[in-house]
């Protein structure tokens, strides 16, 4: 089949005269980015007290937002933090007792994956939000507080 056969067939499964909306499909940058930081805030004080590695999946997410983190290392966080926030993954997370064991097992993986970039000031940053204190980040976004 050549190339122009193929343009015909697909052109026939596309609406005709509607140009299609990649962001209704997948969004744009701005609005997952502020999908993740909401969900991922909103969750991390939710179930801070019950998940065993909560500190280091805070000292995470700040590694991720650091400009100095290569770009491998935010992307692998993005998705371990972006798994960690869907409510629906391979274990549900409303299943008592076993909902969060893969998100655990995804964290632990990727905190070993990526450790070496996930420095004292990740860390502390991570105890000061944990405690409740706010954070500014470079770029001046306030952090939201844990609030106990």
């Amino acid at each position: 089949m050549t190339a122009d056969q193929w343009t015909q067939r697909i052109k026939k499964w596309l609406p005709k005269g509607k140009p299609i909306d990649t962001k209704r499909y997948v969004g744009n940058d701005f609005e997952n980015e502020a999908m993740v930081r909401k969900g991922f805030v909103v969750k991390a004080k939710r179930y801070l007290k019950h998940f065993p590695l909560a500190r280091e999946a805070v000292a995470m997410y700040f590694c991720m937002l650091d400009a100095r983190t290569p770009l491998w290392v935010k992307t692998t966080v993005a998705g371990a933090l972006a798994y960690f926030v869907l409510p629906f993954d391979a274990i549900p997370d409303f299943l008592p007792f076993i909902g969060f064991g893969d998100d655990l097992g995804v964290i632990a993986a990727t905190l070993s994956a990526i450790s070496t970039h996930v420095n004292a000031d990740h860390r502390e940053k991570a105890e000061q939000w944990i405690a409740g204190e706010s954070i500014v980040l470079d770029e001046g976004v306030i952090i939201d507080v844990v609030t106990k």
